[in-house]
């Protein structure tokens, strides 16, 4: 993968990468005012099925300066992907899975648009 990706218009930079995962940084806002993006990988065992799979992780942080002029992370997503190990699940079966939370959430004619419902008023 690269070391700087571009997302929406914004370019994250590479801090780091290891086995431990991977940290890039976009500073458009200042070098105090990072968004982050972090990729993490894991291998698990299923506790219903006591099968091997990979975890995956990509995590999204928002960092703004606060009433009181502090400056802290204040938003941050984390997409989690557990997948089996097995030669029947691909890419194909991880993207329906996510397709199903992107619709979920995605404000335009083709999804339910219930992020603001989901995250911020917590309806269930």
């Amino acid at each position: 993968m690269d070391t700087s990706l571009t997302v929406s218009t914004l370019t994250f930079t590479g801090a780091y990468s290891d086995k431990s995962g991977s940290l890039r940084r976009e500073v458009s806002r200042g070098l105090n005012l990072p968004e982050l993006m972090e990729i993490k990988h894991q291998e698990y065992t299923d506790s219903v099925t006591k099968r091997r799979g990979n975890q995956s992780a990509l995590i999204f942080t928002f960092v703004k300066a606060l009433a009181d002029g502090t400056i802290a992370p204040v938003a941050r997503a984390t997409l989690k992907v557990q997948s089996l190990i097995d030669s029947n699940v691909g890419s194909t079966e991880i993207l329906a899975v996510l397709e199903r939370i992107i619709n979920t959430i995605q404000e335009d004619d083709t999804g339910l648009d219930l992020g603001n419902e989901i995250f911020v008023n917590k309806e269930q």
